[in-house]
């Protein structure tokens, strides 16, 4: 009896840590979908790709992780409210005092090294990116503590909800002055935060309402970055074409968001 729950409790481990890598691994996909724009003066796609991603965070904030806070049996209106606006404004103070970054590299083709300004955008949304898949991480972990049919559904659900999350994600680091591979790598890295999250879940499956506070706070880092980050680099293109790829772009990540919150979760 003793072996068979030491096995069931491996195989649980396995399952969930396996899960969560498999959705660590979705941050790389965006590398071989969105085209490569980054020696054209015009960039049509990525417009549209940080649009979509602006409407799929807010919907993510809205549809998703805001209402999951408000059903848990331990939410407070006032208690999730606040840790929303702690997130938004902690991300507030963390770029003032980090407002912008200069990163160096060799360029092996001209043997110069070069310096390209990195905006605080990109390492914000790499924070808020982390601590989103660190909640993936602790779902997965404690679906598989129930059951493997749970923790399968849950994890198929988790996946679809990330691909366009994810490329959203990619977007906001090129516009920050990430180029192709150096997002990639970041994009891995935050991939890492499901991976404590899934062991944390195991850990204290039984003390899941003490990581209530995560939902509203990633809630307030993701408003922050779209809202405050994203938002105003968009509006520095007012002509019809761009106002019109940009509401396009907006409305269809609400409606991929919101397709996978009824459909999926």
């Amino acid at each position: 009896m003793r072996t068979l729950l030491v096995n069931d409790s491996v195989q649980t481990w396995v399952s969930a840590l396996t899960g969560a890598a498999i959705v660590g691994l979705v941050g790389v996909l965006p590398l071989f979908i969105v085209p490569n724009e980054q020696s054209k003066k015009d960039k049509p796609y990525l417009e549209i790709l940080l649009s979509v991603a602006v409407g799929s965070q807010l919907a993510d904030v809205f549809l998703h992780l805001l209402p999951e806070a408000f059903s848990h049996p331990h939410a407070s209106s006032t208690y999730i409210g606040l840790w929303t606006l702690i997130g938004l404004f902690l991300f507030f103070i963390i770029e003032q005092i980090f407002s912008q970054d200069n990163y160096q590299y060799f360029n092996y083709k001209s043997q110069k090294l070069t310096q390209r300004k990195i905006k605080t955008t990109g390492y914000l949304n790499l924070l808020a990116n982390f601590i989103d898949n660190l909640t993936h991480g602790a779902a997965i972990g404690g679906s598989f503590a129930v059951s493997p049919l749970i923790g399968m559904t849950t994890l198929v659900g988790i996946i679809i909800h990330e691909i366009p999350h994810e490329i959203g994600d990619f977007a906001i680091l090129l516009q920050s002055g990430f180029d192709r591979w150096q997002a990639t790598k970041a994009q891995f890295i935050t991939g890492l935060g499901g991976l404590i999250g899934a062991s944390i879940a195991l850990f204290y499956s039984n003390l899941l309402h003490s990581t209530l506070w995560v939902l509203p706070f990633t809630s307030g880092a993701f408003l922050y970055v779209a809202l405050v980050k994203t938002v105003p680099d968009l509006l520095k293109e007012n002509d019809l074409m761009h106002s019109f790829r940009q509401l396009i772009g907006v409305c269809g990540g609400h409606f991929i968001i919101y397709l996978i919150v009824l459909y999926v979760e």
